[in-house]
């Protein structure tokens, strides 16, 4: 699914974009921090150990169409009422179920339709996919700003997720906040190499070539295809976003 430097492009955007109410997108601008953060959290499970259904709330593959955020929200209703928690939290949470929403979105119309239907081997085409998801994060990477990466340093969870430890979260963000500083590399190829078995250099010497990332990956996935998932997750989060975080504004909690 996405990784974590595409989920913070999508949350910069829309921080930038004119899609929010004006409370609502004032509120993330004053919680940038815990929203970065949010959007990023559910691949805590990276340094906490747990599994990934433990964060995300849905399962591969898939056993019902249910929104994994409802599924969450169903476990954990404490979370449902944004207007009943503190700003930091409830921007926080906004962030993750945005998440939550963009990786099901990749799940059907990246993996499911372009990955999924039997072209080459298994090995081979979730390589590639894992290859895809490496070189989006090389590009986005370019793309982040040293403010985006200072307002997630400062963000600092205290009790936000029932079940996560804060001091998964706190690694969590201290270990991205190390791979996004000016000179360093995300780890992404390091992590996908190591759950596939296979050597970094293997993933490097396909995203490193045009000629081998068009005959290999982009022959089988249009860039378009790419764009228009972008699209659609601003469009999807930014509502989301909205219908989570309108009875913050309807109470007045939300400043303006």
């Amino acid at each position: 699914m996405p990784t974590p430097v595409m989920h913070l492009l999508l949350a910069e955007e829309i921080l930038r974009g004119d899609k929010l109410p004006t409370p609502i997108h004032r509120l993330l601008l004053q919680q940038r921090g815990p929203f970065l953060l949010g959007n990023t959290a559910p691949d805590v499970q990276t340094v906490s150990g747990q599994t990934r259904d433990e964060t995300h709330f849905y399962s591969i593959p898939r056993t019902t169409d249910r929104p994994a955020y409802e599924t969450l929200f169903s476990i954990h209703p404490t979370l449902a009422r944004a207007d009943s928690l503190p700003p930091t939290q409830a921007a926080f949470v906004a962030g993750y179920i945005a998440h939550l929403m963009l990786d099901e979105l990749w799940l059907v119309d990246i993996f499911q339709r372009y990955f999924l239907p039997d072209w080459a081997p298994w090995q081979e085409r979730s390589f590639l996919h894992n290859v895809l998801r490496t070189w989006m994060d090389r590009q986005g990477q370019r793309q982040l700003n040293g403010s985006a990466i200072a307002a997630l340093a400062e963000a600092q969870p205290r009790n936000w997720l029932p079940f996560v430890a804060d001091a998964h979260l706190h690694k969590w963000r201290d270990w991205l906040v190390e791979q996004l500083e000016p000179g360093c590399r995300v780890q992404t190829a390091e992590v996908f190499a190591r759950r596939m078995g296979v050597p970094v250099a293997e993933i490097e010497a396909v995203m490193t070539s045009p000629r081998q990332m068009e005959e290999r990956v982009f022959h089988h996935i249009p860039q378009t295809a790419l764009h228009a998932f972008c699209d659609t997750g601003y469009e999807r989060s930014a509502t989301l976003i909205t219908r989570y975080l309108a009875e913050m504004e309807d109470q007045g909690t939300v400043s303006t």
